[in-house]
């Protein structure tokens, strides 16, 4: 019988640096690019005289990219290591980002997307699951977790800082002061830090984690799981680019609309925090269960909360504990149920669907909001939620159907 066994919890020393690097540059990535208009995207369609469709449709193009080039990026770092490429995307990213900074119409405003777009793929968490994954072997699942406690702090940190930063200066100034953290942070940390001639001729990690499935079982776990991912990328995309439009829209003041989205990054922490403690025991499949039913309650809370301070916060709360927790399990249910091998080629595969949800979501929550208010768009998250939380039932009677425990 075959099972998910407990990860190795020895990190190799390289391992742990790659852990901090990788976690300074994916707030700065992520922060820099997938979190930028919400603050700063009001400021930059009042000055190009775009609709708020045209400005999410900017950063919709990284997702439709990244579904694209996601196992091209993953195929070159099974075959060649993440130190050159994941420093050409922060490169890419930064160039893109001066690109958007001297936009002038909604054709160089998208010129600017495009080159982050392609850029995006190369330097954010599927490039590096896809490093620590190589590093570290058997012990990455607690490497991943290690990583993303850093990084999913990113829009906790960017957002208030943002806010700040437009008190003093205009949209332009802070997208530059986003490209020079690419540059000068982000590129070299990842070319320095990284790890070099670490595997052997096939590719494959030092230490190589066997599938958990056999290769008959493999192909439908990995279709639901898909799935599962598409309908948790769209609900997560949709509330990232839409959070302020819709917590205004349920009664709450600016301030206090930052104060929650805020939160959600700190509650993110706090879940991949006691994924730490008690996801060994708990097992992955179970996990990922838990995290699609707090999905749907975290949205059903906010679907009361009636501008009520306390309600948010608890939306907040649970919300960012099951955002945190799946992170996690994009990275170690794969490398979990397919094993180490092809990793990194797999992880791009399992963007597809996902990075064009992802690019739909914002599209369709902004025109349902259009059309029929915002109670439409928290319930069509609850929906998609409730059906994540079946596929995964049905992922786990899949699993046990051939015999893994």
């Amino acid at each position: 019988m075959s099972q998910i066994s407990l990860p190795d919890t020895h990190i190799p020393k390289a391992g742990m640096h790659a852990i901090l690097a990788l976690g300074i540059t994916q707030i700065i990535g992520y922060g820099t690019t997938y979190y930028l208009l919400a603050v700063l995207g009001p400021n930059i369609a009042q000055e190009l005289g775009i609709s708020q469709g045209l400005l999410l449709g900017g950063i919709s193009l990284s997702f439709i990219a990244g579904s694209l080039l996601g196992p091209i990026s993953g195929r070159y770092q099974d075959r060649n290591g993440s130190r050159v490429m994941m420093a050409i995307g922060s490169i890419g990213l930064t160039i893109g980002l001066i690109i958007l900074s001297q936009s002038g119409s909604v054709w160089s405003y998208y010129a600017g997307w495009i080159v982050i777009a392609l850029a995006s793929p190369f330097s954010l968490y599927s490039s590096s699951f896809t490093s620590l994954t190589r590093l570290c072997g058997r012990s990455a699942p607690r490497a991943i977790t290690y990583l993303t406690l850093i990084a999913g702090l990113a829009s906790t940190i960017i957002w208030p800082i943002a806010a700040w930063m437009l008190t003093f200066l205009d949209w332009r100034s802070i997208v530059l002061i986003y490209a020079a953290m690419n540059a000068l942070i982000s590129a070299p940390l990842h070319y320095l830090m990284l790890e070099g001639a670490i595997v052997n001729g096939k590719g494959q990690a030092s230490l190589p984690v066997e599938a958990a499935l056999s290769a008959k079982a493999q192909l439908p776990a990995f279709r639901l799981f898909t799935l599962m991912l598409t309908c948790i990328s769209f609900v997560q995309n949709a509330w990232s680019m839409l959070a302020f439009a819709l917590l205004l829209g349920l009664g709450y003041d600016l301030g206090t609309a930052v104060f929650i989205a805020s939160a959600v990054g700190v509650f993110q922490t706090l879940g991949r925090f006691l994924e730490m403690l008690f996801g060994p025991r708990i097992g992955i499949l179970r996990t990922t269960q838990i995290t699609n039913a707090l999905y749907a309650v975290s949205f059903l809370l906010l679907a009361i909360a009636q501008g009520v301070l306390m309600t948010g916060l608890l939306f907040a709360a649970i919300y960012g504990m099951a955002n945190g927790l799946n992170t996690i399990i994009k990275g170690n249910l794969t490398l979990s149920l397919f094993g180490s091998a092809g990793y990194g080629e797999r992880m791009g595969k399992l963007t597809v669907l996902p990075g064009l949800a992802a690019a739909l979501g914002p599209i369709l929550g902004g025109l349902l909001i259009e059309a029929f208010g915002v109670g439409s768009v928290i319930a069509s998250f609850i929906g998609l939620c409730l059906l994540a939380f079946a596929l995964m039932v049905a992922l786990n009677l899949h699993c046990k159907r051939h015999g893994m425990a």
